[in-house]
C-alpha cells in the first residue's frame, strides 16, 4: 500500500481473527489489511494466496450472493468471476505479487443461483504473501448508470435528429441548451440564443403569458403547453408551440431544469384566426355577430371599471322589412341589409362596433359617453341614415331603384361595470319595443318607467308559469246574441287568472308577457281543453250553441294547430260545428302556407274561422285575400263610438256591406248600451257581444242561462236570472222595440 493510500486510510488499528482462522494458519493480518478490514467489515471480506486461491471468506458472502464460505474455501476467485472480468483479477494478482499497489477494480461476480452481481473491491498485500480483499455490491449503480447512459443516447439521438427544438433553461428562462433543429425553428444558431433570456425574444404582446406559464410550471410538475409569437434573427415574428416540463433532483427535490420541445405553428395559427374571424363575423354584412358582441361588450364594461364613463347598446330593428323580402325577393333584402351594416359602420365612432345579430336585427355598441346627449346624438344619427332611401336592383337587369326605409331603435345605458350584457340587451329590446308602439322612425331611451314594467312584466311570467304548472286558470264565458231574435247562439271563452292579492287579471293583463316568453302555446292548450270540456255539457241543455276561443298568433303560425285542434275535439266527442276559433290580425299577417292550409283544414272539419278585433290591423283586407274566414268581430272601440251620424258608424256599414259580398258573418263586439245595440242592428250586424247582453260568467251560471233561454212570457225580452243568481252578476237583454 502507497504511503498516500495509507495517509487516507487513518492510523493502524490492530484486529484479530478468530481462533478457528488461526487454526488454518492464516498470518496475522498487517496494519494497512487490519485498517481496510475495519473499514468495510459489513461488507465482502476474503483473503486468497497471490495465485486467486480462497483461503477465507466472511459469512456476509452467504447472506449476499449465495454462497456458504467454507464451501468456496481453496477455490480459485477467477471461477466465481464474469469471464469478461477475468483479466481484470488477473492484473490486480499480479500487481500484487510485484509488490505494486492493486488498484480498485469492478467486477461481476456469480452468486449461488446462477446470476451476476456488480462488486466494487478493494485490495490490500501481507508481506507474508497474502491478499485481503473487500468488496461491496454496486450492482443498483451500475443499472442506473447502464440506463442513464441508454436514456443519454436516445435523449441525443432525438435532439440531433427531431425537427422540433429541444431547449433546457434554468429557472430565470435563460437557455442552457438548444438542439441543432433550433436553428430553423427559431431563426437563430443554438450559439446565439445560448445564456440569453427566452423573454428577450418573444412578442411584447405575449410575455405576460409565457411569463405566467413558466412561473406555472415552476411550481407544478404538470406539462404545459403554450403558443407565443416568437423573434427571428430577420426581426420577423413567427408563432412558436412550447410543450415544458420541471427536471427535479430525485433525493433533494430541487428544480434542476426546465426541458422544452418547441415546435413551429404559425400555419395552424393562421388558421385558427381565420376560423376565430368566422366564428365571430356576420356572413352576410361582415360585421361582428352575436358572439363577438358579447365579448366586445364584457371588454367594454371591464374598461368602464377602470375608465368612469358610460356604455351603450343600441339595438336597431328595421320598420316593416318583411315587406322588402316579400315585395321585391330576398337577394333585394340581402343588399339592403349589407348596405344598412355600411352605413352604421362608417357614422360610427373609432371605439364603436357594429354587430348584426341576426335578420334586421343590428346593435351599436358604444363606449366613452360622457353624457346622455352623446347617446341621443348617436341614436338621431343612426335614425337620419337609414332614413336616406337605398339604391337597389331594380325589375330588369341593370336597372335601380331607391327604396325608402326606416328604422326603430331601443337604447340602454350603463354607468356600472358590473352590469350583464344579455341584461342590458333586454333592456334596449324592451326600449325598441317602446320606439315600435310610438310609430317607428325613432329611437327610444331604456328608463324607469320601463323599468317598471320590466318589473312587472317578470311579476306576470312568475304567476303564469305558476298558474300554469297548478292549473289555476280558469274561463269565463261570454254570451254572443243574434241580433234579429235576442237569441244565444254561443259564447267566447274568456281566459281570467288571480294574482297573490286575490285580484282577477283579464287576458289584456298578461297575454303579451305569454307570447313573449313562449308560455301562449301552454296557455292555448289548456284553454282548447276546458272550453271543450264545458262544451260538453252546454250542448246536453242546447246542442245547437258554439264556443269561441282566441288562438294566438304563435300557435296559429304551427302549421299543425288544426290537427292538434281535432285531436282534442275527437278526444271530447264533440263535432267540429262546436267550435268557432278566433284568430288575430297579426297571426293572418304572418300566416304561411301551412298556416292557411290548417285554416281550411278546420272550415272543412266545420270548425269557423274569423278574424277578431277587425279594422284595426293594417292588413286585415289583405288577409281576407288570402285566407278563407267564416266571420269577422268588428274590434269595440269602432263599434261604441259608431252611433248614428258618425264616421265610425260609416266604417261600421262598409264593414257589414263587404262581409255580406263575401259571405261572412258580422259580430259586433263591446255593445254596452241601449245606443250601440240599436245601431249595430240598424247597420246590419247579425251577432252581438258585450256587456249589454250579458257579463263573463262562470261555466255553471252560463248552464242557467241556457236553461232558462227563451223570450219573456210578458214579450219584453227580458230573460230574468235563474234562481240563486243575483241579478247584479248576471243581465241578457234584447231590445226589440226597433222591430
Amino acid at each position: 500500500m502507497s504511503q498516500d493510500a495509507a495517509k487516507r486510510a487513518g492510523p493502524a488499528v490492530p484486529i484479530s481473527l478468530s481462533h478457528r482462522t488461526i487454526q488454518r494458519g492464516l498470518p496475522h493480518p498487517g496494519p494497512a489489511a487490519a485498517e481496510l478490514f475495519r473499514r468495510l467489515a459489513r461488507d465482502l471480506t476474503c483473503i486468497c494466496d497471490l495465485d486467486g486461491r480462497l483461503r477465507w471468506l466472511s459469512e456476509s458472502w452467504h447472506e449476499a450472493l449465495g454462497h456458504r464460505p467454507h464451501d468456496l474455501v481453496g477455490r480459485s476467485l477467477r471461477d466465481l468471476v464474469h469471464p469478461e472480468d477475468v483479466t481484470l483479477i488477473n492484473t490486480a494478482l499480479l500487481a500484487a505479487a510485484a509488490a505494486e499497489p492493486v488498484p480498485s477494480l469492478e467486477t461481476r461476480l456469480r452468486t449461488a443461483l446462477g446470476e451476476y452481481r456488480w462488486l466494487m473491491w478493494d485490495w490490500a498485500a501481507d508481506p507474508s504473501g497474502a491478499l485481503y480483499a473487500v468488496a461491496h455490491d454496486i450492482t443498483d449503480r451500475k443499472q442506473a448508470q447502464v440506463k442513464l447512459a441508454a436514456s443519454e443516447a436516445r435523449y441525443r439521438l432525438l435532439t440531433e435528429h427531431s425537427t422540433d427544438a429541444i431547449t433546457v433553461s434554468n429557472r430565470d428562462g435563460r437557455f442552457d441548451y438548444v438542439s441543432p433543429a433550433g436553428e430553423s425553428v427559431f431563426g437563430w444558431t443554438p450559439t446565439e440564443m445560448l445564456g440569453r433570456d427566452v423573454y428577450g425574444f418573444i412578442h411584447p404582446a405575449d410575455v405576460g403569458r409565457v411569463r405566467t406559464a413558466l412561473l406555472g410550471l415552476l411550481n407544478d410538475p404538470r406539462t404545459v403547453t403554450i403558443a407565443a409569437r416568437f423573434r427571428r434573427n430577420d426581426g420577423a415574428y413567427r408563432w412558436l408551440e412550447t410543450t415544458g416540463r420541471q427536471i427535479r433532483d430525485r433525493q433533494s427535490g430541487e428544480l434542476i431544469a426546465v426541458i422544452g420541445n418547441t415546435r413551429d405553428v404559425a400555419e395552424r395559427m393562421t388558421a385558427q384566426d381565420a376560423l376565430l374571424v368566422q366564428a365571430q363575423t356576420d356572413a352576410l354584412t361582415g360585421t361582428a355577430n352575436r358572439a363577438a358582441l358579447r365579448e366586445r361588450s364584457r371588454e367594454a364594461l371591464a374598461r368602464l371599471a377602470r375608465n368612469p364613463g358610460a356604455v351603450a347598446l343600441l339595438l336597431l330593428d328595421l320598420d316593416r322589412f318583411k315587406n322588402v323580402n316579400d315585395a321585391l325577393g330576398h337577394h333585394v333584402g340581402d343588399e339592403v341589409l349589407i348596405a344598412v351594416a355600411d352605413r352604421l359602420e362608417a357614422a360610427c365612432r373609432p371605439t364603436d362596433s357594429v354587430a348584426r345579430l341576426g335578420g334586421d336585427e343590428f346593435v351599436v355598441l358604444a363606449e366613452g359617453l360622457t353624457s346622455p346627449e352623446d347617446v341621443q346624438i348617436l341614436a338621431e344619427r343612426f335614425v337620419a341614415l337609414v332614413r336616406e332611401p337605398f339604391e337597389v336592383s331594380g325589375a330588369g337587369p341593370g336597372d335601380r331603384q331607391a327604396l325608402p326605409l326606416t328604422v326603430s331603435i331601443g337604447v340602454a345605458v350603463t354607468t356600472t361595470a358590473d352590469r350583464d350584457v344579455e341584461d342590458l340587451l333586454k333592456e334596449a329590446d324592451l326600449a325598441l319595443y317602446r320606439a315600435k308602439d310610438r310609430g317607428r322612425n325613432r329611437h327610444e331611451l331604456y328608463d324607469e318607467e320601463l323599468q317598471a314594467r320590466t318589473r312587472h312584466r317578470l311579476g306576470t311570467h312568475r304567476l303564469l308559469r305558476r298558474a300554469i304548472a297548478d292549473e289555476d286558470l280558469y274561463l269565463r264565458y261570454q254570451p254572443i246574441m243574434r241580433i234579429s231574435d235576442g237569441r244565444v247562439i254561443g259564447v267566447e271563452g274568456l281566459l281570467r287568472v288571480r294574482d297573490e292579492r286575490g285580484i282577477e287579471l283579464t287576458a289584456g293583463d298578461f297575454l303579451a308577457v305569454a307570447e313573449d316568453t313562449g308560455l301562449i302555446r301552454s296557455v292555448d292548450a289548456w284553454v282548447l281543453r276546458q272550453a271543450l270540456a264545458d262544451q260538453a255539457t252546454f250542448r246536453q241543455l242546447d246542442p245547437s250553441v258554439f264556443v269561441s276561443i282566441n288562438l294566438s298568433y304563435r300557435s296559429a303560425s304551427d302549421g299543425s294547430f288544426a290537427n292538434w285542434i281535432a285531436t282534442a275535439l275527437s278526444a271530447a266527442g264533440l263535432p267540429g260545428s262546436s267550435l268557432r276559433v278566433e284568430l288575430t290580425e297579426r297571426a293572418l299577417r304572418d300566416a304561411s302556407g301551412p298556416s292557411v292550409a290548417g285554416v281550411q283544414r278546420l272550415r272543412n272539419a266545420g270548425v269557423q274561422v274569423g278574424l277578431d278585433d277587425f279594422g284595426t290591423g293594417s292588413s286585415s283586407l289583405s288577409a281576407l285575400q288570402r285566407i278563407p274566414l267564416d266571420f269577422l268581430k268588428i274590434d269595440r272601440e269602432i263599434v261604441q263610438g259608431a252611433l248614428p251620424g258618425t264616421r265610425q258608424a260609416q266604417i261600421v256599414g262598409a264593414i257589414v256591406r263587404m262581409a255580406q259580398a263575401l259571405d261572412l258573418e258580422v259580430v259586433a263586439e263591446g255593445v254596452e248600451s241601449e245606443q250601440q245595440y240599436a245601431a249595430v242592428r240598424a247597420l246590419g250586424c247579425e251577432s252581438g257581444q258585450g256587456w249589454y247582453f250579458g257579463q263573463p260568467m262562470p261555466a255553471a251560471e252560463y248552464r242557467h242561462l241556457l236553461t232558462a233561454a227563451g223570450p219573456a212570457a210578458d214579450g219584453s225580452g227580458q230573460v230574468e236570472p235563474p234562481v240563486g243568481i243575483e241579478p247584479t252578476t248576471y243581465s241578457l237583454r234584447v231590445n226589440r222595440s226597433t222591430d
